[in-house]
């Protein structure tokens, strides 16, 4: 927690007379009315308590509430202060946690206040032994809330793109003489599937930052938490006779709509460049086709072969995101 009131021994610069903490459970709601300031009046009030009765069912998580408060002082200087800005956070499997833009009541210092909760946070996790934290910002986000991210210790590294394709036309590939051969990852040995995707990561130009940023055993975890893990639907792929000609496709049934996501496709190096891409994607429509009318992906823009490759296949973007990131 940061208390200006101790003569500035928190973490970094002072914002006088302000208080940063994690949002106790009390004062959750004038919490969430901050950060839903901008929503209509009916809108909010609904949000705001389902929100609350969500996270008393322990249907969401509020704990990753941060706020910022004036000091009262003078005869109520022991009175909880005036909630003046609010973040969202939230921590995942993997050491990966994610952060929404702040929103911030006042106008007085109001960038300051904004940065401060965001180190703030960003402290506190890497405290408890997070690896990275990341925030993702859509077309509508203001320019300042990736101003308020990037004061906050979380600059812009790239752009991701989400693209679509439906399901029910099968992918034509050409003809070839390398062939995968699929198994899912109740049928193969588990150090097996570890090794070969420890490979596809050399290399990758899909977001290079996170490289070797977490264990293999945080990144597994990181994915398995994506959606509704099953191990049939994770896919070691491997072509006959050539043992470093591998893939690895991990897929999963997206929660809230009749949807399959490529939570992650990584092929080794001496796969790639081959047309074994085109492959794997043919196999995870193929897999997703008997339950959901459409397959969803996310690239980064700077990975042009599989921007490339996503285009030739069918895919079409849908939405682009701001990634922001900060690696501890």
């Amino acid at each position: 927690m940061f208390d200006e009131a101790d003569g500035g021994g928190g973490r970094g610069a002072a914002v006088s007379g302000l208080q940063i903490l994690p949002c106790p459970p009390e004062d959750r709601k004038p919490a969430l009315e901050v950060l839903y300031q901008h929503l209509p009046g009916s809108l909010r009030a609904c949000m705001i308590d389902e929100l609350l009765h969500d996270g008393q069912g322990g249907v969401v998580d509020l704990s990753g509430l941060w706020i910022a408060r004036r000091r009262r002082w003078g005869l109520h200087a022991d009175a909880p202060g005036r909630i003046v800005a609010t973040l969202m956070t939230q921590g995942f499997g993997g050491r990966a946690a994610a952060l929404w833009a702040p929103e911030v009541r006042t106008t007085w210092r109001r960038a300051e206040i904004a940065a401060r909760l965001i180190q703030e946070a960003l402290e506190d996790y890497k405290a408890r032994g997070f690896a990275i934290a990341q925030a993702v910002l859509d077309a509508t986000a203001s320019g300042r809330n990736a101003a308020d991210l990037t004061r906050g210790g979380m600059p812009r590294v790239t752009d991701l793109v989400f693209l679509r394709r439906d399901t029910a036309a099968p992918l034509a590939l050409p003809p070839t003489d390398r062939r995968f051969v699929w198994q899912g990852l109740d049928e193969v040995d588990a150090d097996a599937f570890r090794t070969t995707l420890q490979a596809t990561y050399e290399g990758s130009l899909d977001m290079p930052e996170l490289e070797r940023a977490r264990s293999m055993d945080d990144t597994l975890e990181g994915h398995r938490g994506a959606g509704r893990f099953a191990a049939e639907r994770w896919r070691l792929g491997g072509v006959p006779g050539r043992p470093d000609e591998a893939a690895v496709l991990l897929l999963a049934a997206a929660p809230d709509r009749d949807a399959w996501e490529v939570v992650y496709l990584g092929l080794t190096p001496a796969a790639r460049g081959r047309g074994l891409g085109a492959q794997a994607l043919a196999h995870a429509l193929d897999l997703a086709r008997p339950h959901a009318g459409s397959l969803e992906l996310a690239v980064d823009v700077r990975n042009r072969p599989a921007v490339k490759l996503y285009g030739k296949t069918g895919f079409t973007p849908v939405e682009r995101r701001a990634v922001h990131l900060a690696v501890f």
